[in-house]
């Protein structure tokens, strides 16, 4: 989010927006019922159609009102029909959406299953300990003292308990995976549900959440190609041309793009003053984020991009190869992190470029035979950034020849019309995780 105040001090790089992950055990994954969730998808295909008859039947009654009531009270009556009329629309969609993301959560939880109960089998048969934690170990053997094959079946133990491992692993993980995600989709629907006004905020809200919901079984069969949707953006400025502009709301805004093309430090930087002169411009088209520059000027955030694959990659790995030895056959993955919050409180330029922001890094996992007839393993990685550049009220900074600058000044050009809100974005280039 843009902002004109002063870089914060002492302040948590991270943003509130995180998404929390929790661990999944062996015990909690054997209680899933995957089709208990079909049946809670039903019951949110039913609100739906209530949702859906209830609305129908609002709108009926507008259409008819005018005809047979009028004055002050019939006048109120409409407005409070009309928002009743956006509340069941928007409970229809995100009822739907709901039920989706619910199916997509059984799909993800059959796989995370299938694995497990191979793991499960793999143990008795080859008689070793899968613990509820995920661990693995190999009970005391009796090997006989000086037996040639003593060596080779204790070997032979340690290789059945690294594949055992290998699909416990990946069942818990993707377990893990689907619970974050699938409650992360879930949020935003709840959120959604209490919006009251059908504006074009909200519409663009509740059509990602259909669409990320959509996604999620794309997401969880592994197929990948989709990039679930970031957090909707708040509310900034508001609607758009919507009151005249002053000599004031025209002089900041020529003032500000003086400083933006003459003077850049004053606002920050070059990445500053881009988006400055971007959002002057009035055209409210999305701007593209160098990512690499982005990353390379913070490096805290680079690091938890690596860290964050450091802790997923093994997870991941352990996915594509468990699902490499059920099928035999190659395996090409694609896996997301999810949407993480971060501030550019320690460089300047950005902060007053971004603010705070989002990024959700994507891998590509692929698994293939090697020379030697072992899986090989590949990873490759993308972090894709999203923000929202738009105003906060009550801030304020210093500007030479100008005074103290509002965010709520700021804000009056998109109101006025004089300069838009807009997206913004990009990805970094591909990585390969070296692990």
């Amino acid at each position: 989010m843009a902002t004109l105040t002063d870089r914060p001090e002492g302040k948590d790089h991270e943003h509130p927006d995180a998404v929390e992950r929790q661990d999944i055990t062996v015990g909690e994954l054997e209680d899933v019922r995957p089709d208990s969730w079909s049946r809670a998808a039903d019951e949110w295909v039913d609100l739906a159609a209530a949702a859906t008859e209830a609305r129908d039947h609002v709108q009926n009654v507008l259409l008819k009102l005018p005809f047979v009531w009028a004055g002050p009270a019939a006048m109120m009556a409409r407005v409070q029909l009309t928002a009743l009329h956006n509340e069941l629309s928007i409970a229809h969609l995100e009822s739907k959406a709901a039920a989706v993301t619910l199916e997509a959560a059984k799909t993800g939880f059959k796989l995370a299953r299938t694995w497990l109960d191979e793991a499960q089998e793999m143990a008795k048969s080859k008689d070793l300990t899968l613990h509820d934690s995920g661990g693995v170990t190999i009970p005391e053997r009796d090997y006989p003292p000086n037996d040639p094959d003593s060596a080779p079946a204790a070997q032979q133990d340690q290789e059945n308990a690294d594949s055992l491992l290998t699909r416990v692993t990946a069942a818990l993980s993707y377990a893990a995976d689907v619970n974050e995600h699938t409650g992360y989709e879930l949020e935003r629907i709840k959120k959604a549900v209490e919006y009251t006004v059908l504006d074009e905020q909200t519409k663009a809200a509740v059509k990602a959440d259909t669409k990320g919901a959509k996604d999620l079984n794309r997401v969880f069969s592994g197929a990948g190609g989709v990039l679930l949707p970031p957090p909707a953006p708040d509310q900034g400025s508001g609607d758009y041309n919507t009151r005249e502009p002053t000599d004031e709301d025209r002089a900041i805004k020529n003032k500000m793009g003086f400083f933006a093309m003459g003077s850049p430090a004053v606002l920050g930087g070059p990445q500053s003053a881009k988006h400055m002169l971007h959002y002057l411009s009035n055209t409210g088209e999305p701007l593209d984020i160098d990512v690499d520059a982005l990353m390379g000027d913070l490096p805290d955030m680079n690091r938890n991009v690596e860290a964050q694959m450091a802790e997923n990659a093994p997870n991941w790995e352990a996915q594509a190869l468990a699902e490499y030895e059920r099928t035999g056959k190659p395996v090409k993955y694609v896996q997301q992190t999810g949407w993480q919050g971060w501030t550019a409180e320690k460089d300047p330029d950005w902060y007053h470029a971004v603010g705070s922001f989002h990024y959700n890094t994507v891998a590509q996992v692929e698994v293939v035979p090697g020379p030697d007839g072992e899986p090989k393993t590949t990873i490759r990685y993308q972090t894709h950034v999203y923000d929202r550049y738009n105003w906060d009220a009550n801030k304020a900074t210093p500007v030479p020849a100008m005074g103290n600058v509002s965010d709520a000044q700021m804000a009056r050009l998109h109101q006025s019309g004089q300069a838009k809100e807009y997206d913004m974005g990009g990805q970094s280039e591909v990585r390969t995780w070296k692990g």
